[in-house]
Order: C-alpha cells, then structure tokens, then sequence
C-alpha cells in the first residue's frame, strides 16, 4: 500500500501539484486506504446468536463445555415460569378468583415464580372440577371410617373451598411462626392434598381407599412441579397428612387439614360460639365446638377430625371421685388469684369462663386443672404437674380442690352443684341463638374483685348470655365431671 501512495505523490509532483494542495491530497488518499482496510477486517467478524434452549443441545450431544448444562437451563426454566405466571388466568369460581388476587399475587410468591405457576394450574384443576364433595367415603380410606354424621355434615363442604380453607390455614399458621419462606411449597401440598378425590385422579390408589396417595396424579403434567427443589417433601406430606409427617412442611399441612375441618364442621349445623368442657374435648388450643341438639354425634365429628377414639360409654356419670393429699402445694388465696385472669377473656372465639350479673362466675374444669398442674408444677410436685391428659387421678385432685374451697372458704356456690362432684352440667341461654350446654364450676364472684367491674369489662359474645341453669335429664341428674 506504501508503494501505490508514493506513486501516486510522484504522479502529482509530475503535474505540477505542490505544497499545502500536496498534502491535502496525500490525506485524503491515506484515510481512503484506512476506511478501506478497517470495512474488511470487520467484515471477517461472524457473530452467530443462538438460544440458550438449542446450546444446550451442543452440551448434552458431545458432553464438551466447562459449564453443565443443568447450571445453566434455570436461566430460561425462571423466564418460562415468570412469562406463564405472569399470564391473566380467568377462573369461573369468584372465590378461586379473590384466592388469586390475594395470596398468589401477594409477596409471598414474589421470589417463588415456580411455586406460583404450580399453584395456578392447581387452582385452574380446582376451579373446573372441585364443586365435588370434599370427603370420600371409601372402604379403607381414613374417612371412609368417618362417622355418617361427621360425613353427612362436611360432605356439604366441596373440594374446592376445603383445599382453599387448608391453604388460608397454611398461610395463617406459617406467619404467626413467621417462616414466611416455607409458604409457596406448603401452599402447593395444601391445594393439592386432597385431588386424589377429584373424578379425573381415580384410578387404583383410590379403588383401594388411598386418596392422599391418588392425589400426586394431580402433577401429571405439570412441568415445573418436577423442578422444584422440594418436590419429593410435598408429596411425603400430601401422603402423610392423615398420619405422622414430618418437618415444618407436613406438620403444618396436617394441622391446617384439621382446623380447616374444625371450622368447616361449625359452618354446616354445629354452633361455634361457645366451649364444652367434656372429658373427651379436644385440646385447648383446638377450636371447640358446641354439641347443640345431638351431642353424642358432635364429640364423634371432633374424634373423627382429631383421629381421637370415640367412646360412648365414657361420658355416662361416674362415681364421686376421691379426695387426695395436696396439702404440700395447694394454698386457697393463690389458686383464685390464678382463676382471676381468665374470667370474660376471649381466646380468639372461645372462652374459659365468664362471669353473670347475679354474682357467679362460671370456670370451665380446663382452668382448674390447668391452674392446679402450674400450681403443683412451682411447688416441686411433679407427680401432679406431670400427670397424663385424662388420667382418672386428676378428678380426685379437681374433687378436692374444688370441696375445699367449697367447705373452708364458702366460694363455691353450693345451691348449684352437688357436694360429691366438683362441677355440673349448664344450660347457658342465649339472646340469639340455641340454648347450649357446658360443663362448669360455679363461683361466687367476691373473691374475684367487683361483678360490676367484670361486667363493664365483658366481651359483647359473652353479653349476650343472658341465663345459666343447671341442666338435669337420666343420664346427668347426678352431675359429673
């Protein structure tokens, strides 16, 4: 290229070009040749684009790269999940729809794009065939073992809105113990815990009674349920929710399942307002409910729930219990200071004990015996803080308690219950409502502070109770406990 330039000078040098036009010319000429030599070189440079989805094929063909193709495909398997999910899905059921706008869209899911795509083509399974009824009544199957009127009753309760009951649980349950992060996994096993009931799921498993293992069809062809990380421990829950699962995931589930139909059974027929404190009531931190017109049939709803034998039999009277030695931790004045606190307090819709304007106050046989094993518990008497839930000895130790106070301190109320027992069985009539019926010991109200200062402070729920009678047929005339 030197040599065409400087012919090119020489030529114009020969004519009779010089100075200032000389150079003006040998510039021009050298930024063409430049110009021309910078087009070609970049001419030669190919760049070839190609989508992550087809180099995989490369990888997976020929087995070469330093990358694995596995470290790499979940830079397109997140932008899959996030166009799908990002899609408007119309649903036909308005609560499947608010369920959407509400849960799926919240912040739960925002770093969850899998879990989110998960749960919407459940809800989509959900919204076109979960009007079904929400219990099986299979031979074999744990439900199928149900009493008929714990069937009858949520059988009026579809598929549909019991998955999303368990998943409203689900999101309650992990917030109060603010493990916000296991929430997206929960809620798949939640809205799929119970499809194997689903027409379209029926197959063998469901022949034989097994409808948490049917319920793992429901992922046939879901994609992005194979990717998820903790795949196998949602269906380890999904089959365990009728039994002992394990880890954060199946332990909530379980526990959701059940409040769910807790609250399912108290929407059909059975009241909710009020606490039965019966011998074989569920735990404390159960939801009770109240046995209403047919009370054997509501304790067998709550055992059939719980997965809790059911005895008739149990609650027939019993013998006056026996009195026992509680001379080394029991002392009157502490024991009606630890009643005080729970008298017209509200534990989310229930109560313990509550007080009337006629100067009683009604304490459920639970306080007592709680008190009595925190009492026992301080004082190094582990025999009684350490005695089993039901065990026939705590009747002796409430029997007692309950006939000192009654006979040393005129704090029992002596007119309503018989000297023999420790408590007895109440109508509690109502404004609005049925009569129900509990099991309470009665007190004066003296040593609680003033029945004006209770009353002023009472919840409206506990207003409404405007009589409390003892309640006498065949089966209770002697009272029990």
């Amino acid at each position: 290229m030197k040599e065409a330039i400087q012919c090119i000078i020489d030529w114009l040098t020969a004519i009779g070009w010089n100075g200032s036009f000389l150079i003006l010319a040998v510039l021009l000429i050298f930024t063409f040749f430049a110009v021309l030599a910078f087009s070609r070189k970049k001419e030669t440079v190919v760049r070839n684009t190609i989508h992550l989805r087809d180099l995989s094929k490369i990888w997976t063909e020929d087995g070469s790269g330093e990358v694995h193709i596995s470290e790499l495909s979940p830079l397109w398997r997140d932008e899959q999940s996030l166009a799908a999910s990002s899609k408007t899905i119309l649903f036909q059921n308005p609560r499947v729809t608010l369920f959407m706008e509400n849960i799926l869209n919240g912040v739960w899911f925002k770093n969850f794009p899998q879990q989110k795509t998960v749960c919407a083509r459940l809800l989509s399974l959900l919204d076109e065939q979960g009007e079904c009824p929400s219990v099986v009544d299979i031979r074999g199957d744990v439900e199928g073992g149900w009493d008929e009127n714990t069937y009858q009753l949520l059988a009026r309760i579809s598929l549909l809105d019991h998955s999303l009951n368990v998943a409203e649980e689900v999101v309650q349950l992990l917030s109060e113990n603010k493990a916000w992060h296991v929430i997206p996994d929960t809620m798949i096993a939640a809205l799929a815990h119970d499809m194997g009931k689903l027409e379209s799921m029926r197959g063998y498993l469901y022949s034989v009674g097994e409808h948490p293992l049917a319920a793992g069809r429901a992922f046939t062809g879901i994609s992005e349920f194979e990717k998820l990380p903790k795949k196998d421990e949602i269906l380890q829950a999904i089959k365990l929710h009728h039994k002992m699962p394990k880890g954060l995931l199946g332990k909530t589930l379980k526990k959701a399942d059940q409040k769910a139909r807790q609250k399912e059974l108290e929407s059909t027929t059975l009241q909710k307002d009020f606490a039965d404190t019966k011998e074989h009531a569920p735990p404390l931190s159960a939801t009770t409910i109240d046995p209403g017109t047919n009370n054997n049939a509501a304790w067998q709803a709550q055992a059939d729930i719980y997965n809790q034998e059911h005895n008739t039999n149990s609650r027939k009277p019993k013998t006056a219990p026996q009195m026992v030695d509680i001379s080394s931790w029991f002392e009157a004045s502490q024991f009606l200071d630890n009643l005080k606190p729970y008298i017209n307090k509200m534990f989310g819709r229930r109560f313990l004990a509550f007080s009337m304007p006629d100067g009683r106050v009604y304490f459920q046989a639970k306080v007592l015996e709680e008190v009595a094993r925190k009492m026992a518990e301080q004082a190094g008497c582990m025999e009684i803080a350490t005695m089993a839930n039901k065990d026939e000895s705590m009747r002796g130790v409430l029997y007692t308690i309950v006939h000192q106070l009654r006979a040393d301190h005129n704090v029992i109320d002596r007119g309503l219950i018989k000297d023999t027992f420790f408590g007895g069985y109440f109508n509690v009539t109502r404004k609005i409502g049925k009569t129900i019926k509990g099991y309470y010991t009665p007190f004066h109200a003296e040593p609680f502070g003033s029945i004006a200062e209770m009353e002023q402070v009472k919840p409206q729920m506990l207003r409404d109770i405007i009589k409390v009678s003892p309640y006498l047929d065949d089966d209770h005339s002697e009272g029990d406990d």
